[in-house]
Protein backbone atom coordinates (compact mmCIF):
# COMPACT_ATOMS: atom_id res chain seq x y z
CA UNK A 1 0.00 0.00 0.00
CA UNK A 2 1.85 3.20 -1.14
CA UNK A 3 1.97 6.63 0.59
CA UNK A 4 -0.68 7.81 -0.62
CA UNK A 5 -3.66 6.58 1.82
CA UNK A 6 -1.54 9.21 4.17
CA UNK A 7 -3.32 12.49 2.66
CA UNK A 8 -7.14 11.35 3.47
CA UNK A 9 -7.47 12.75 6.58
CA UNK A 10 -5.57 15.99 5.34
CA UNK A 11 -6.80 16.38 2.62
CA UNK A 12 -10.88 16.76 3.41
CA UNK A 13 -12.62 19.71 3.07
CA UNK A 14 -9.60 21.22 1.95
CA UNK A 15 -10.09 24.43 0.13
CA UNK A 16 -8.39 27.57 -1.60
CA UNK A 17 -6.26 30.65 0.27
CA UNK A 18 -6.59 33.78 0.08
CA UNK A 19 -2.82 34.81 0.63
CA UNK A 20 -0.08 35.15 -1.83
CA UNK A 21 2.83 32.75 -1.79
CA UNK A 22 5.16 35.55 -0.38
CA UNK A 23 2.69 36.11 2.48
CA UNK A 24 1.80 32.31 3.12
CA UNK A 25 5.60 31.37 4.31
CA UNK A 26 6.00 34.60 5.92
CA UNK A 27 2.88 33.74 8.41
CA UNK A 28 4.15 30.18 9.05
CA UNK A 29 7.55 31.29 10.04
CA UNK A 30 5.94 32.92 12.69
CA UNK A 31 3.53 30.58 13.30
CA UNK A 32 6.16 28.37 13.65
CA UNK A 33 8.46 30.53 16.04
CA UNK A 34 5.64 30.54 18.35
CA UNK A 35 4.93 26.98 18.42
CA UNK A 36 1.62 27.52 16.79
CA UNK A 37 1.04 23.88 14.88
CA UNK A 38 -2.54 23.94 15.04
CA UNK A 39 -2.59 27.22 12.76
CA UNK A 40 0.45 26.03 10.64
CA UNK A 41 -1.83 23.22 9.75
CA UNK A 42 -5.11 25.56 8.96
CA UNK A 43 -3.10 27.33 6.69
CA UNK A 44 -1.02 25.27 4.42
CA UNK A 45 -4.56 23.47 4.48
CA UNK A 46 -6.15 26.47 3.04
CA UNK A 47 -3.66 27.12 0.67
CA UNK A 48 -3.06 23.84 -0.12
CA UNK A 49 -4.29 24.70 -4.07
CA UNK A 50 -1.77 27.94 -3.74
CA UNK A 51 1.05 27.73 -6.82
CA UNK A 52 4.27 28.65 -5.23
CA UNK A 53 7.17 28.39 -6.42
CA UNK A 54 9.36 25.24 -5.72
CA UNK A 55 11.52 27.25 -3.67
CA UNK A 56 9.07 27.98 -1.50
CA UNK A 57 7.53 24.94 -1.26
CA UNK A 58 10.64 23.34 0.11
CA UNK A 59 10.80 26.25 2.60
CA UNK A 60 7.20 24.85 3.80
CA UNK A 61 8.36 21.86 4.01
CA UNK A 62 11.04 22.02 6.14
CA UNK A 63 8.51 23.77 8.40
CA UNK A 64 6.44 20.98 8.49
CA UNK A 65 9.07 18.19 8.72
CA UNK A 66 10.78 20.37 11.67
CA UNK A 67 6.99 20.09 13.02
CA UNK A 68 5.73 16.80 13.29
CA UNK A 69 2.65 17.73 15.71
CA UNK A 70 1.47 19.63 12.37
CA UNK A 71 0.80 15.88 11.35
CA UNK A 72 2.44 13.53 9.42
CA UNK A 73 -1.02 13.26 6.99
CA UNK A 74 0.08 17.04 6.14
CA UNK A 75 3.68 16.06 5.18
CA UNK A 76 1.87 13.43 2.78
CA UNK A 77 -0.37 15.48 0.94
CA UNK A 78 2.08 18.21 0.99
CA UNK A 79 4.40 16.06 -1.26
CA UNK A 80 1.49 15.94 -3.51
CA UNK A 81 1.05 19.34 -3.55
CA UNK A 82 -0.16 21.78 -6.55
CA UNK A 83 3.26 23.63 -6.76
CA UNK A 84 5.12 20.33 -8.03
CA UNK A 85 3.08 19.77 -11.36
CA UNK A 86 5.31 19.78 -13.94
CA UNK A 87 8.43 19.84 -12.01
CA UNK A 88 11.47 17.38 -12.36
CA UNK A 89 10.09 15.73 -8.85
CA UNK A 90 6.25 15.31 -10.00
CA UNK A 91 7.63 13.67 -13.12
CA UNK A 92 10.02 11.31 -11.04
CA UNK A 93 6.82 10.63 -8.59
CA UNK A 94 4.67 9.39 -11.77
CA UNK A 95 7.29 7.33 -12.63
CA UNK A 96 7.66 5.75 -9.22
CA UNK A 97 3.76 5.51 -8.84
CA UNK A 98 3.16 3.49 -12.18
CA UNK A 99 6.27 1.15 -10.86
CA UNK A 100 4.27 0.43 -7.16
CA UNK A 101 0.55 0.17 -9.21
CA UNK A 102 2.43 -2.55 -10.98
CA UNK A 103 4.55 -4.08 -7.90
CA UNK A 104 0.53 -3.95 -6.08
CA UNK A 105 -1.05 -5.64 -8.34
CA UNK A 106 1.74 -8.24 -8.23
CA UNK A 107 1.72 -8.66 -4.59
CA UNK A 108 -2.51 -9.15 -4.99
CA UNK A 109 -1.76 -11.89 -7.08
CA UNK A 110 0.43 -13.21 -4.79
CA UNK A 111 3.10 -13.12 -7.20
CA UNK A 112 5.33 -11.91 -4.64
CA UNK A 113 9.12 -12.87 -6.59
CA UNK A 114 8.19 -10.38 -9.09
CA UNK A 115 6.25 -7.94 -6.97
CA UNK A 116 9.57 -7.24 -4.82
CA UNK A 117 11.63 -7.04 -7.72
CA UNK A 118 9.24 -4.20 -9.40
CA UNK A 119 9.73 -2.40 -5.63
CA UNK A 120 13.45 -2.69 -5.95
CA UNK A 121 12.97 -1.11 -9.59
CA UNK A 122 11.47 1.77 -8.04
CA UNK A 123 13.68 2.49 -5.32
CA UNK A 124 16.64 2.15 -7.99
CA UNK A 125 15.14 4.60 -10.25
CA UNK A 126 14.34 7.24 -7.29
CA UNK A 127 18.38 6.81 -6.41
CA UNK A 128 20.05 6.57 -9.71
CA UNK A 129 17.91 9.25 -10.98
CA UNK A 130 19.02 11.72 -8.34
CA UNK A 131 22.91 10.57 -8.71
CA UNK A 132 22.42 8.44 -5.44
CA UNK A 133 20.68 10.75 -3.19
CA UNK A 134 16.51 10.59 -2.28
CA UNK A 135 14.90 14.50 -2.69
CA UNK A 136 13.07 15.69 0.36
CA UNK A 137 10.04 15.37 -1.52
CA UNK A 138 10.23 11.90 -2.37
CA UNK A 139 11.89 10.61 0.93
CA UNK A 140 8.45 9.21 2.46
CA UNK A 141 8.02 7.41 -0.23
CA UNK A 142 11.03 5.81 -0.87
CA UNK A 143 10.73 4.70 3.24
CA UNK A 144 7.54 3.03 2.24
CA UNK A 145 9.08 1.48 -1.04
CA UNK A 146 11.09 -0.06 1.10
CA UNK A 147 8.11 -1.60 3.90
CA UNK A 148 6.72 -2.74 1.20
CA UNK A 149 10.12 -4.72 -0.23
CA UNK A 150 10.34 -5.94 3.15
CA UNK A 151 6.73 -7.42 3.25
CA UNK A 152 7.17 -9.00 0.07
CA UNK A 153 10.54 -10.89 1.19
CA UNK A 154 8.86 -11.73 4.13
CA UNK A 155 5.76 -13.31 2.08
CA UNK A 156 8.54 -15.57 -0.32
CA UNK A 157 9.56 -17.13 3.38
CA UNK A 158 13.18 -14.73 2.52
CA UNK A 159 13.16 -14.07 6.29
CA UNK A 160 16.62 -13.08 7.12
CA UNK A 161 16.70 -10.97 4.05
CA UNK A 162 13.05 -9.81 5.49
CA UNK A 163 14.72 -8.59 8.42
CA UNK A 164 17.22 -7.05 7.04
CA UNK A 165 15.51 -4.12 4.51
CA UNK A 166 13.36 -3.70 7.64
CA UNK A 167 16.29 -2.50 9.57
CA UNK A 168 17.11 -0.09 6.84
CA UNK A 169 13.98 2.16 7.40
CA UNK A 170 14.94 4.76 9.87
CA UNK A 171 12.56 5.47 12.70
CA UNK A 172 11.29 9.17 11.27
CA UNK A 173 9.52 7.03 8.79
CA UNK A 174 5.54 7.61 10.39
CA UNK A 175 4.69 3.71 10.52
CA UNK A 176 7.82 2.49 11.93
CA UNK A 177 6.03 0.67 15.22
CA UNK A 178 4.36 -1.09 12.48
CA UNK A 179 7.67 -1.75 10.75
CA UNK A 180 9.18 -2.77 14.35
CA UNK A 181 5.80 -5.39 14.50
CA UNK A 182 6.60 -6.65 11.17
CA UNK A 183 10.51 -6.59 11.45
CA UNK A 184 9.85 -9.16 15.09
CA UNK A 185 8.20 -11.61 12.97
CA UNK A 186 10.91 -11.78 10.36
CA UNK A 187 13.07 -12.36 13.09
CA UNK A 188 11.00 -15.18 14.92
CA UNK A 189 10.56 -16.87 11.83
CA UNK A 190 14.55 -16.50 10.92
CA UNK A 191 15.33 -17.67 14.43
CA UNK A 192 16.62 -14.82 15.36
CA UNK A 193 14.77 -14.46 18.63
CA UNK A 194 17.39 -11.78 20.52
CA UNK A 195 16.20 -9.70 17.30
CA UNK A 196 12.51 -10.78 17.67
CA UNK A 197 12.91 -9.17 21.32
CA UNK A 198 14.81 -6.61 20.30
CA UNK A 199 12.02 -5.31 18.11
CA UNK A 200 9.54 -5.90 20.90
CA UNK A 201 11.51 -3.60 23.16
CA UNK A 202 11.64 -0.91 20.68
CA UNK A 203 7.81 -1.12 19.98
CA UNK A 204 7.27 -0.99 23.54
CA UNK A 205 9.59 2.43 23.74
CA UNK A 206 8.77 5.29 26.22
CA UNK A 207 8.16 7.39 23.14
CA UNK A 208 5.30 5.21 22.18
CA UNK A 209 1.98 4.00 24.25
CA UNK A 210 2.49 1.70 26.77
CA UNK A 211 0.57 -0.73 25.39
CA UNK A 212 1.59 -3.70 22.56
CA UNK A 213 -0.27 -5.00 19.50
CA UNK A 214 -1.50 -8.56 20.74
CA UNK A 215 0.61 -10.11 18.50
CA UNK A 216 3.75 -8.97 20.54
CA UNK A 217 2.81 -10.18 23.45
CA UNK A 218 1.78 -13.87 21.96
CA UNK A 219 5.19 -13.85 20.54
CA UNK A 220 6.96 -12.61 24.03
CA UNK A 221 4.96 -15.36 25.88
CA UNK A 222 6.11 -17.93 23.19
CA UNK A 223 9.86 -16.81 23.43
CA UNK A 224 10.10 -17.20 27.14
CA UNK A 225 8.60 -19.91 27.66
CA UNK A 226 11.52 -21.63 25.01
CA UNK A 227 14.05 -19.89 27.06
CA UNK A 228 11.91 -21.37 30.60
CA UNK A 229 12.35 -17.39 32.18
CA UNK A 230 8.75 -17.93 34.43
CA UNK A 231 9.24 -14.84 35.58
CA UNK A 232 9.41 -12.90 32.30
CA UNK A 233 6.33 -15.07 31.02
CA UNK A 234 4.59 -13.98 34.33
CA UNK A 235 4.65 -10.81 34.22
CA UNK A 236 4.25 -10.19 30.26
CA UNK A 237 1.09 -12.05 31.23
CA UNK A 238 0.49 -9.38 34.20
CA UNK A 239 1.02 -6.60 31.11
CA UNK A 240 -1.94 -7.94 28.99
CA UNK A 241 -4.21 -8.23 32.24
CA UNK A 242 -3.53 -4.76 32.90
CA UNK A 243 -4.10 -4.01 28.89
CA UNK A 244 -7.64 -5.77 28.94
CA UNK A 245 -8.52 -3.87 31.89
CA UNK A 246 -7.62 -0.16 30.91
CA UNK A 247 -9.51 -1.25 27.83
CA UNK A 248 -12.75 -1.86 29.29
CA UNK A 249 -12.34 0.85 32.05
CA UNK A 250 -11.87 3.47 29.49
CA UNK A 251 -8.34 4.10 30.52
CA UNK A 252 -6.58 2.96 27.23
CA UNK A 253 -8.72 5.19 25.35
CA UNK A 254 -8.58 6.66 21.42
CA UNK A 255 -5.48 8.98 22.43
CA UNK A 256 -3.81 6.25 23.95
CA UNK A 257 -4.66 3.85 20.59
CA UNK A 258 -3.34 6.33 18.38
CA UNK A 259 0.54 6.32 20.30
CA UNK A 260 0.55 3.11 18.08
CA UNK A 261 2.39 5.23 15.77
CA UNK A 262 3.94 8.27 14.78
CA UNK A 263 1.41 8.94 12.04
CA UNK A 264 -1.95 8.90 14.50
CA UNK A 265 0.77 9.96 16.88
CA UNK A 266 1.63 13.33 15.33
CA UNK A 267 -2.16 13.72 15.11
CA UNK A 268 -2.95 12.87 19.06
CA UNK A 269 -0.27 15.27 20.16
CA UNK A 270 -1.85 18.28 17.84
CA UNK A 271 -4.92 17.22 19.93
CA UNK A 272 -2.96 17.73 23.23
CA UNK A 273 -1.37 20.41 23.05
CA UNK A 274 -4.16 22.23 21.70
CA UNK A 275 -6.09 21.51 24.90
CA UNK A 276 -2.93 22.16 27.20
CA UNK A 277 -1.62 25.60 25.03
CA UNK A 278 -1.47 28.70 27.15
CA UNK A 279 0.62 30.92 25.35
CA UNK A 280 -0.61 33.98 23.48
CA UNK A 281 -1.95 32.96 19.89
CA UNK A 282 -1.60 34.99 16.83
CA UNK A 283 -4.10 36.46 15.60
CA UNK A 284 -3.33 35.23 11.87
CA UNK A 285 -5.75 32.19 12.26
CA UNK A 286 -9.45 33.00 14.04
CA UNK A 287 -10.46 30.49 16.89
CA UNK A 288 -12.95 28.80 14.73
CA UNK A 289 -11.04 27.32 12.13
CA UNK A 290 -9.25 26.51 15.33
CA UNK A 291 -11.71 24.67 16.80
CA UNK A 292 -12.95 23.26 13.45
CA UNK A 293 -9.60 21.63 12.67
CA UNK A 294 -9.28 20.22 16.40
CA UNK A 295 -12.95 18.72 15.92
CA UNK A 296 -12.25 17.39 12.33
CA UNK A 297 -8.87 15.70 13.79
CA UNK A 298 -10.34 14.32 16.63
CA UNK A 299 -14.04 12.79 15.23
CA UNK A 300 -11.56 11.16 12.40
CA UNK A 301 -9.19 9.04 15.21
CA UNK A 302 -12.83 8.33 17.62
CA UNK A 303 -14.05 7.05 14.52
CA UNK A 304 -10.67 4.64 13.71
CA UNK A 305 -10.13 3.77 17.38
CA UNK A 306 -14.15 2.87 17.99
CA UNK A 307 -14.04 0.63 14.65
CA UNK A 308 -10.73 -1.00 15.72
CA UNK A 309 -11.32 -1.28 19.58
CA UNK A 310 -14.02 -4.73 19.29
CA UNK A 311 -11.22 -6.73 17.23
CA UNK A 312 -8.39 -5.32 19.70
CA UNK A 313 -10.20 -6.92 22.49
CA UNK A 314 -10.78 -10.17 20.81
CA UNK A 315 -7.34 -10.60 20.24
CA UNK A 316 -6.36 -9.43 23.73
CA UNK A 317 -8.90 -12.57 25.28
CA UNK A 318 -7.65 -14.86 23.03
CA UNK A 319 -3.87 -14.11 23.86
CA UNK A 320 -4.65 -13.92 26.90
CA UNK A 321 -6.18 -17.67 27.16
CA UNK A 322 -2.98 -19.27 25.16
CA UNK A 323 -1.10 -17.56 28.07
CA UNK A 324 -2.87 -18.74 30.74
CA UNK A 325 -2.65 -22.20 29.30
CA UNK A 326 1.54 -21.63 28.74
CA UNK A 327 1.69 -20.45 31.68
CA UNK A 328 -0.38 -23.34 33.47
CA UNK A 329 1.64 -26.00 31.63
CA UNK A 330 3.70 -27.85 33.98
CA UNK A 331 6.26 -28.99 31.09
CA UNK A 332 9.36 -27.78 33.14
CA UNK A 333 12.25 -28.65 30.80
CA UNK A 334 12.71 -27.31 27.00
CA UNK A 335 15.64 -26.86 24.89
CA UNK A 336 18.31 -23.77 26.09
CA UNK A 337 18.67 -21.65 23.26
CA UNK A 338 21.79 -19.92 22.42
CA UNK A 339 22.59 -16.07 24.45
CA UNK A 340 23.05 -14.20 21.99
CA UNK A 341 26.18 -15.97 19.98
CA UNK A 342 26.52 -13.20 17.52
CA UNK A 343 26.94 -10.20 20.32
CA UNK A 344 30.39 -9.62 18.81
CA UNK A 345 29.14 -8.95 15.52
CA UNK A 346 25.82 -7.56 15.97
CA UNK A 347 27.81 -4.57 18.67
CA UNK A 348 30.06 -3.88 15.77
CA UNK A 349 27.19 -3.35 13.42
CA UNK A 350 26.17 -0.54 15.53
CA UNK A 351 23.23 -2.52 17.74
CA UNK A 352 22.80 -1.75 21.33
CA UNK A 353 22.46 -4.50 23.64
CA UNK A 354 19.81 -4.17 26.30
CA UNK A 355 19.08 -6.64 29.45
CA UNK A 356 15.54 -7.70 30.26
CA UNK A 357 13.14 -4.89 32.04
CA UNK A 358 15.18 -1.59 29.63
CA UNK A 359 13.08 0.04 27.18
CA UNK A 360 14.64 3.38 25.47
CA UNK A 361 13.20 6.54 25.27
CA UNK A 362 14.67 8.32 22.25
CA UNK A 363 13.68 8.47 18.88
CA UNK A 364 16.71 7.53 17.44
CA UNK A 365 17.62 4.76 19.45
CA UNK A 366 14.14 2.24 17.81
CA UNK A 367 14.98 -0.47 16.36
CA UNK A 368 18.46 -0.53 17.34
CA UNK A 369 17.82 -3.19 20.33
CA UNK A 370 19.14 -6.70 20.50
CA UNK A 371 17.88 -9.29 23.81
CA UNK A 372 21.05 -10.63 25.71
CA UNK A 373 19.17 -12.67 28.70
CA UNK A 374 20.30 -15.84 29.50
CA UNK A 375 18.20 -19.54 28.71
CA UNK A 376 17.16 -20.80 31.93
CA UNK A 377 16.16 -24.02 30.44
CA UNK A 378 17.84 -27.55 31.62
CA UNK A 379 17.04 -30.16 28.35
CA UNK A 380 15.94 -30.11 24.88
CA UNK A 381 11.66 -30.68 25.33
CA UNK A 382 10.25 -27.92 23.58
CA UNK A 383 6.55 -26.48 23.23
CA UNK A 384 4.22 -25.99 19.97
CA UNK A 385 5.22 -22.73 18.20
CA UNK A 386 2.25 -20.18 18.57
CA UNK A 387 -0.32 -19.58 15.59
CA UNK A 388 0.85 -17.29 13.62
CA UNK A 389 -1.78 -14.52 12.72
CA UNK A 390 -2.22 -11.95 9.20
CA UNK A 391 -3.39 -9.73 10.99
CA UNK A 392 -1.29 -6.46 10.65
Amino acid sequence: MTLLKYVIIFLILSIAGQVNAQSLLKNIELLEKNSDDVAIRILIRKNFKKKLTVKEWFEIRKILVRRPKVGFDAIAAWDRQLSLKSTVLEKESDTVFRFLEKADEMALNKDFEKSFEMYQRAAKYLRTSNKGRIPKGNQQIYLNILHQMARTLYAQKRFRESMDVYTWIPPVYPQIRQVLFEKMWAAFRAGKYDMALGAIASQQSGFFSEFLHPESYLLKIYIFKRLCRKKDLAFTIEAIKQYLASLKNGKFNYLEWAKSDLYYMSLAQLVESSNNNSKAQLQIVNQKDRDDEIKRVTDSLKIRFKAYRPTLQAQLERVYGYASLALSNDQEFLKPLSDLPEAKILEKKGFELWPAGDAEEWLDEIGSHVYIGSSQCKTENMPAPPPETTNQ
